[in-house]
């Protein structure tokens, strides 16, 4: 939207009731009181200013409510510098509701009935938009929820970028007449659980009532300077959050404000995993070969739940490696499968249930040995020996649904990617296999015997999230997957792998579902 496109905006305006200086727009809104048993509902006419900032057409126009035209309490839904808080959600420029005055002006008549309603069902939990943020101080505040204990002073850990709480409880008895008999008796956090929120905090005095009757013992503590947060949780609207302050005394007053926080526990930290999270955690499963797809295949797995996980490779990490592999330079000189761990454990240090080998697959015994010991077992080696003796083990116990081999592999450097699920369920097929070219010149890296595939990272993060897909279809049972899925990234002059896009040994083609 151009200049033009908000000057015939504005010139709607006019014809609503409002006057324009050029700057702002001001006028009335109409609004209704909610309906009350056995009385017909109260009109009223508010007026309010209306801001086209910088940021609009492409964020709502900043609106101030001047006059509410009838008995209103502000509460929620209002901005730190007293605009209301119109959409919570983002919208193109194209579609923008606010670009049609009438809904504009709809919608601010909305807030001001649920506003005098008291904002029934709203959930919304974001209490750190009333205070003035922490701008001093920027360190998020950590917690973990499940075990902090309220009504509480605990110690807390801080470094350059973050605060923990921790759940040692201090004993705050000890500090008396303004004395610190403890060193540590200093930076500790308030932990309150002060139920259902029906109005903001704004200030200290709102914090006070809040904690009923800790408020005295905690303001002591905060204008001595031994406690310099409080982490309040509470809810609103069914809903359970948790609002972090910095607290501090400069003479005239106690003075709060917000810091952004984060829950630590393994609930938080793994909702964003899927919906297979459940079903993937206590299943065993297997990586033979933690090179660049294996590497990527188990971060995605692990992070999508899995945590009975055993990595195997024989081999150590190299320089080269790296702009293929999930691990870098610091691991430079590990076995693959340690390098791997390490980088599973700073995603979650949950790893106790993550075995490492260092072995290579060379008999059948240990191919069927592993087979049997685990759910599913990637074959990511790309070795013609590991793949067919781990092949001969699926098919040699043909146990259905209760032990599976998933081999993934990119070919023709990587331009076709595939997924073999075996052994195969009745009336199943593959796709027949797709012969490997040969080059006129190979990469090859010094001190390393075997030629380079200039397959690129993209295709090797692809090719395991290929393979991640026919785990979790295995393993939720949703088996709507066939036993090969080939992604061919560019069309080859064999069939079917000559049409770019997903192909199946079901003769589908098109995108996998």
């Amino acid at each position: 939207m151009f200049s033009a496109d908000i000057d015939r905006w504005r010139e709607e305006f006019p014809a609503l009731g409002f006057t324009d200086d050029g700057e702002r727009l001001h006028g009335p809104v109409r609004w209704t009181e909610p309906a009350i048993p056995d009385q017909p509902p109260t009109a009223y006419t508010a007026r309010v200013e209306i801001m086209p900032g910088a940021t609009f057409p492409f964020a709502p126009p900043k609106v101030r409510l001047l006059d509410s035209g009838g008995p209103l309490e502000i509460t929620f839904h209002i901005n730190a510098d007293n605009t209301l808080c119109l959409w919570e959600d983002d919208w193109s420029v194209d579609d923008a509701p606010w670009l049609d005055p009438r809904k504009l002006l709809d919608r601010i008549a909305g807030w001001l009935q649920k506003t005098a309603a008291g904002w029934p069902g709203d959930d919304s939990c974001d209490l750190e938009r009333y205070l003035d943020q922490e701008g001093d101080d920027p360190r998020m505040v950590l917690y973990d929820a499940t075990r902090l204990v309220p009504d509480q002073a605990v110690q807390t850990e801080g470094g350059p970028e973050i605060i923990c709480i921790a759940d040692r409880v201090r004993r705050t008895g000890n500090i008396v007449n303004g004395r610190r008999r403890n060193r540590k008796e200093r930076r500790l956090a308030w932990v309150a659980d002060i139920g259902t929120v029906v109005r903001p905090i704004r200030s200290w005095n709102d914090l006070a009532t809040s904690l009923s009757s800790h408020a005295a013992e905690v303001g002591r503590l905060i204008r001595m300077h031994v406690i310099t947060v409080i982490l309040l949780r509470y809810t609103r609207g069914g809903a359970e959050a948790a609002l972090a302050l910095r607290v501090r005394h400069d003479g005239t007053g106690i003075r709060i404000s917000a810091c952004e926080s984060a829950d630590t526990s393994t609930s938080t930290r793994t909702m964003r995993a899927g919906s297979a999270r459940t079903a993937l955690t206590d299943v065993p499963i297997a990586i033979v070969g933690c090179g660049a797809i294996g590497s990527f295949t188990a971060e995605l797995l692990f992070r999508s739940g899995t945590r009975v996980l055993t990595l195997i490779d024989p081999e150590l990490l190299r320089p080269g490696n790296v702009i293929r592999h999930l691990a870098d330079l610091r691991h430079i000189g590990w076995p693959k499968p340690h390098a791997v761990l390490d980088c599973l454990s700073a995603i979650d240090p949950q790893v106790a249930a993550v075995t490492v080998i260092r072995d290579r697959l060379t008999t059948l015994a240990k191919a069927t040995s592993l087979v049997l010991g685990n759910r599913i077992v990637v074959d990511a080696t790309g070795s013609g020996q590991a793949s067919s003796l781990l092949a001969a083990a699926a098919t040699r116990l043909d146990a259905g649904a209760e032990h599976t081999v998933v081999s993934v592999c990119a070919q023709r450097d990587g331009h076709v990617l595939r997924v073999d699920r075996m052994p195969p369920r009745p009336g199943e097929s593959y796709l027949p296999p797709l012969p490997a070219l040969e080059h006129t010149t190979r990469l090859r890296e010094r001190g390393c015997g075997d030629p380079i595939s200039p397959t690129s990272p993209g295709a090797v993060v692809a090719a395991a999230e290929l393979a991640l897909r026919v785990v979790i279809d295995e393993v939720t049972a949703e088996r709507t997957l066939p036993a090969t899925v080939a992604d061919v990234r560019k069309p080859q002059d064999q069939p079917p792998f000559d049409v770019l896009g997903c192909v199946t040994s079901d003769h589908s083609q098109g995108a996998v579902q």
